[in-house]
């Protein structure tokens, strides 16, 4: 039910946005097959790359996840992130209780997870460009800085309860990821830039396959902007929303119409819709691989 509903808000949102529907067809019918599977590879490649990352974090504080089941919650997140209201927050929670029955207590769950979205955060801003990388990790280091603050100044006389409770529940992270080794850290990061680049490079691929004439600089800040974008959440995913400013830019570009609808179909298709029933069937897979 759900899956119809994003397809009927999605259908809605983009009918005066597309080109009439003779040519489109033409447009898919022209996609090149080879650039097609490499935009698919590439796709579940960024998810692999994540999952990579999530493990190695989970490893630096002394949980074991088999590669299988990383895979699978991987996908299970991402299909609810982009499935659901409220997405992001869910997939959270679901990685948590994972996390959670494959070994890690509640400290470590909660760290992995925080700690995951923050190289994550970390990694895409590296891929802004050096002057975009440095404004948003200094912003990221001050907010670090004053957590860590507050966690050392909770018993001073400023300390409201509100103030008390964020570092009561900050210092067992913070304690906990002081154990996790350099080398922990610059794998979980490298693992967040390739799972960032592989997603850019389906797009690459997608505008490719479409023989959209768009060169690689321009649809790489397509791509950048469009991950802006998608941290709104006024739709399940982004649906129609990420579309229809991708179309806009893509056209803006320089693309033709037709191409640059087949160049959004082709990326959502491998990057959202198809992540739906892998997400389904990776939950299916973590409920039988129950420890």
């Amino acid at each position: 039910m759900l899956v119809v509903a994003v397809t009927v808000l999605a259908a809605i949102t983009l009918r005066e946005q597309l080109p009439d529907p003779d040519t489109l067809l033409a447009a898919l019918t022209a996609v090149d097959a080879r650039w097609v599977a490499l935009a698919l590879a590439a796709g579940l490649l960024s998810q692999v790359a994540f999952a990579d990352q999530q493990r190695r974090l989970l490893h630096g504080f002394g949980v074991r996840m088999p590669p299988a089941i990383a895979v699978a919650l991987t996908l299970s997140r991402s299909a609810i992130s982009m499935a659901l209201p409220a997405g992001s927050a869910v997939s959270a929670a679901y990685a948590f209780q994972i996390f959670r029955r494959h070994g890690a207590s509640k400290s470590v769950a909660v760290a992995v997870t925080l700690l995951s979205g923050l190289v994550s955060f970390v990694a895409l801003a590296l891929l802004y460009g050096f002057g975009w990388s440095v404004l948003l990790t200094s912003g990221l280091v001050l907010l670090l800085a004053a957590a860590v603050a507050l966690s050392r100044r909770r018993a001073s006389g400023w300390s409201g309860p509100p103030v008390r409770w964020l570092a009561d529940r900050l210092s067992p992270i913070r304690t906990a990821a002081q154990g996790v080794p350099a080398t922990t850290w610059a794998g979980a990061l490298l693992a967040g830039v390739a799972n960032w680049l592989l997603d850019m490079l389906c797009l690459l691929a997608a505008a490719q396959a479409s023989h959209a004439d768009v060169d690689i600089t321009r649809l790489a800040v397509i791509y950048l902007g469009v991950q802006l974008v998608r941290q709104i959440p006024i739709t399940p995913g982004g649906i129609g929303l990420i579309e229809t400013t991708m179309l806009a830019a893509l056209i803006a570009a320089g693309a033709p119409e037709a191409p640059a609808a087949a160049v959004v179909l082709v990326y959502r298709l491998v990057s959202f819709w198809i992540l739906l029933p892998l997400g389904a069937a990776g939950h299916l897979l973590l409920r039988s691989r129950r420890p």
